[in-house]
């Protein structure tokens, strides 16, 4: 009598969130920023200002710093401003560690935009 062959049951493998962006690009943070936004959805924007109001950002300087919104559909997104440094901002990324770096700073904020377009994606299935 010839046995049987048992197929293991497999687990599917969380994985780590990623942008989708070759993680060798030495993009600077705008370009990141902007290239994970366009592919999670092509409704996102973003605007930089130079200016702050300055009871509301007391840690703002003028010249060295920069206000960044994101934008859905031509609506500001609640929570999503930011300031950052321009040379952080404009800088491309040839380094590794400065890479990394700066993914870390902006990973959190694509992934986070990630999951309200699905949660709002998810919604709209639940009407139909």
């Amino acid at each position: 009598m010839a046995k049987r062959k048992t197929k293991k049951k497999v687990k599917p493998v969380e994985r780590k969130w990623t942008s989708g962006i070759n993680p060798k690009s030495n993009m600077s943070y705008e370009k990141y920023m902007k290239s994970g936004l366009e592919i999670i959805s092509k409704r996102f924007s973003i605007r930089t200002y130079k200016l702050a109001p300055k009871d509301e950002y007391p840690s703002f300087q003028r010249g060295k710093d920069l206000r960044v919104q994101i934008y859905f559909d031509n609506k500001y997104v609640e929570g999503s401003e930011f300031i950052i440094e321009q040379t952080f901002w404009y800088m491309s990324n040839s380094n590794k560690d400065d890479r990394s770096h700066m993914r870390g700073w902006a990973d959190p904020k694509l992934k986070a935009f990630h999951d309200a377009v699905q949660k709002g994606k998810e919604k709209q299935k639940k009407k139909k």
